[in-house]
């Protein structure tokens, strides 16, 4: 036997070739020499008989090297090529004898020289078929080499990890796990001395049944994990009851977490719906609260018909819809309006609304209707067969549906309910129709009301000619305004004339702010003003509409005069508040003689307020600043004088009480004295007595220079000093408050006097609470 390149290899170097050479009959056989003692072979030891040549008889072989057979003639020595190594002599002429030559380096396991033809060729089979060889002899680098130049980064990356792997059985094992042979990979790994690599074999190839059992010969950690994905497999072929037994055990384990073991139960609670427990498998799936869970378990009971288990499932789940759709189907109506109501979805209530009128459940079909905002058919059923018109139109006016409108209209002009039947035809924009209806029937008046809003101008116009031919100038007005046509209107207010056309009149030109239209009216309120004081009013309200505070102040203050000039005080007084609280709102600056006035005029509605309380000093001191104005007050000159003398004499004024009891008895106002005051006034002439404290002086909230209290004018830095609403005194800069309703400055300590006896302000009248009033700073005041 003569062997080529004899010897053995160390496991990281390259696999050594090995052949046997044998005479047989005259002929010379070539065979390769396979064995995994030597790491040569990853299936069995073999030998394969490669090539058989034919040599004299005469010729003895002794040696072979690299195809080059020597041997012995008649002591000679002579050199033979063998065909299977003729390629060294030559040089390939194309890619077909490269092929070739690939193919006889392939065959006698020349494998560096059969990757450079392989690389030469660029082949997908010649790379396919030198892969195989060179896993096959277990050459992983020669095998890296392919891969990198073949571009398979698959399996380069599975072979990376084998490239330092120095036990043989485990590179067998792994080498035939990436060839597929996974039997033989298995009893490579049980040999090596990493037998759970079997384990990790079958388990990565999902064949759980081997897994399994690999895992309790070896014992393994792996054991629960298996479990786990075998109990899945098996309950994916529908072996559930296995799969319960192996879900039952995997949850056992005591050292799972809370995934884990949500993992178990929802396995349990599958299996046991599926087995006929349904009681324990809903029990779990409420406790995993996985909503996964509930749409396969909800998925697994509705194939069983088991459509209320299905829907509870549901509702967990939040598909609230899906639920009420099977109550609907089982007609389980109260469970279905709980659902209903609890996520008021029109679209539920719809379907809700429909399944009761299929079963003539048709008042709650129509409050269904109507909270599905479906309001057609619930005016549907009102109309029809409930007989509840009133409750039919209360729906259509508050939910303004055109459909209900032309069902309601149609409804009324039946049973002639003509108003009713002219709101509809309104509602539904057919005017026309509603308009001729209301002609017909002597029903104009609720034709334009209903009609107002949404007529056109040329709508509002003919309603404005209608109503001015009729008489009716305040309706006629109100159209003509609608439709623009404001000249018209305005000379409509004139010739109308009543209080209430002129406050119509100023409120349409407050509104439409027009300088001509202003004008005009302006001019026909002051037309009679030198005659008649009827037009003052009007002109007053005019420009406070228009914020012609100036004017309306002007206007106020002729106003307030003429009725002081009448006796009217209490009107007057009003007239000047409102003023004064209009002018405040809105930031204006309070005229001095608007203030003024006012001040006089509560000077002296005051006093009977003062009187009540006993306090005749502060009343004395209030009718002597009226008296010095008794201009103002015309109408009760004497009635004022006569207070006067008599408060002053009370209170110890008596050079003052004897200034005007001598003013009394002037002729023309000595027979108006009544006797029941003639006779002391005339002793407070006859018998003078012209001693008199001096007035209490308070500082000046200004300048602090001290003046007489009821001053309000100040010497010394001339301000107008504002003054107390509940005293006439002027103000401090210390202790103050204001009344909560107008406003209106006061001295605390007079102010919250006031309150506790009248339990109102003294100038608005407005009911005040005494724990409202508070100390304010001079500057809030």
């Amino acid at each position: 036997m003569v062997v080529e390149g004899g010897g053995t290899r160390t496991f990281k170097k390259k696999i050594n070739e090995h052949y046997q050479v044998s005479l047989v009959e005259g002929s010379i056989e070539l065979r390769k020499l396979s064995s995994p003692e030597y790491g040569l072979n990853i299936h069995s030891s073999k030998v394969t008989l490669v090539q058989s040549t034919v040599l004299p008889s005469e010729l003895c072989p002794y040696a072979l090297n690299r195809g080059a057979l020597s041997c012995q003639f008649d002591g000679a020595q002579e050199i033979t090529i063998l065909p299977i190594h003729t390629w060294i002599s030559k040089t390939p002429q194309d890619q077909r004898q490269v092929r070739h030559r690939f193919e006889q380096r392939l065959n006698i396991l020349h494998l560096e020289e059969a990757l450079a033809d392989a690389v030469s060729t660029k082949d997908s089979i010649c790379w396919e078929m030198l892969i195989n060889i060179a896993l096959e002899h277990m050459n992983v680098e020669l095998a890296v080499k392919v891969c990198q130049h073949s571009g398979n980064v698959k399996l380069l990356t599975s072979l990376r990890a084998l490239e330092n792997l120095e036990e043989y059985l485990l590179l067998q094992g792994y080498i035939l796990a990436l060839i597929g042979d996974t039997d033989a990979a298995e009893a490579s790994f049980m040999k090596s001395s990493k037998p759970e690599a079997a384990l990790e074999l079958r388990r990565d190839l999902e064949q759980w049944d081997r897994a399994i059992a690999l895992a309790g010969e070896l014992q393994s950690p792996l054991e629960i994990e298996i479990s786990k994905k075998y109990a899945l497999l098996l309950e994916k072929r529908g072996d559930y009851r296995q799969a319960l037994s192996y879900y039952e055990q995997y949850l056992r384990t005591s050292t799972l977490d809370t995934e884990q073991r949500a993992f178990a139960k929802a396995g349990i609670a599958r299996t046991s719906i599926r087995l006929g427990d349904i009681w324990k498998g809903k029990h779990l799936v409420i406790e995993c609260s996985d909503p996964l869970l509930y749409r396969e378990c909800a998925k697994i009971l509705e194939g069983l018909n088991l459509h209320e288990d299905v829907a509870e499932l549901y509702v967990l789940d939040g598909q609230v819809e899906k639920a009420i759709g099977i109550y609907l189907d089982m007609k389980n109506f109260p469970k279905t309006l709980s659902l209903v109501e609890k996520i008021e979805s029109p679209k539920c209530y719809a379907k809700y609304a429909r399944a009761l009128e299929a079963e003539r459940k048709l008042t709650e079909a129509a409050a269904a209707y109507v909270k599905a905002e479906d309001f057609e058919n619930a005016v549907r059923l009102y109309l029809g067969p409930l007989r509840n018109p009133t409750e039919a139109f209360s729906i259509i006016r508050k939910a303004r549906s055109l459909e209900g409108a032309k069902l309601a209209s149609r409804y009324c002009k039946n049973k002639g309910d003509y108003e009713n039947a002219i709101e509809f035809l309104v509602l539904q924009k057919r005017t026309e129709e509603a308009r001729e209806l209301a002609q017909q029937q002597d029903k104009m008046d609720m034709y334009t009301e209903q009609v107002a809003d949404v007529a056109s101008e040329e709508e509002c116009s003919k309603l404005g000619k209608y109503y001015e031919a009729m008489g009716n100038y305040e309706k006629a007005t109100a159209m003509f305004e609608r439709c623009g046509n404001v000249k018209h209107a305005l000379k409509l207010y004139q010739s109308w004339g009543t209080p209430h056309a002129m406050e119509q009149a100023i409120n349409m030109v407050g509104r439409q702010r027009d300088e001509g239209l202003t004008n005009e009216l302006l001019e026909f309120l002051t037309a009679d003003l030198e005659i008649s004081n009827k037009s003052s009013p009007n002109l007053f309200r005019l420009h406070m509409v228009l914020g012609n505070y100036e004017a309306a102040t002007k206007a106020a203050l002729l106003i307030a005069q003429k009725e002081q000039e009448s006796g009217n005080y209490k009107i007057a007084h009003q007239q000047l508040l409102d003023l004064c609280k209009v002018l405040k709102r809105e930031k204006q600056h309070v005229p001095y003689e608007l203030s003024k006035q006012l001040m006089l005029l509560h000077s002296y509605t005051l006093v009977k307020t003062l009187i009540r309380l006993g306090d005749h000093k502060s009343c004395a001191r209030l009718l002597i600043r009226v008296a010095k104005h008794i201009s103002n007050f015309p109408a009760h000159v004497v009635p004022i004088l006569i207070s006067t003398v008599i408060e002053c004499h009370l209170s110890g004024l008596k050079r003052t009480a004897f200034e005007y009891a001598t003013m009394l008895m002037r002729p023309e106002y000595r027979n108006q004295i009544t006797s029941a005051y003639k006779r002391k006034i005339e002793s407070i002439v006859r018998k003078p007595e012209k001693t008199e404290e001096d007035e209490t002086v308070t500082p000046c909230p200004f300048c602090k220079q001290h003046i007489p209290e009821t001053q309000l004018e100040c010497p010394s830095c001339r301000n107008n000093l504002p003054f107390c609403i509940a005293s006439g005194r002027h103000l401090t800069a210390e202790g103050l408050t204001s009344c909560p309703a107008c406003k209106f400055p006061a001295l605390l300590v007079e102010f919250t006097r006031h309150i506790k006896a009248e339990k109102s302000c003294p100038l608005c009248h407005e009911e005040v609470a005494l724990s409202d009033v508070t100390e304010k700073p001079f500057s809030e005041v």
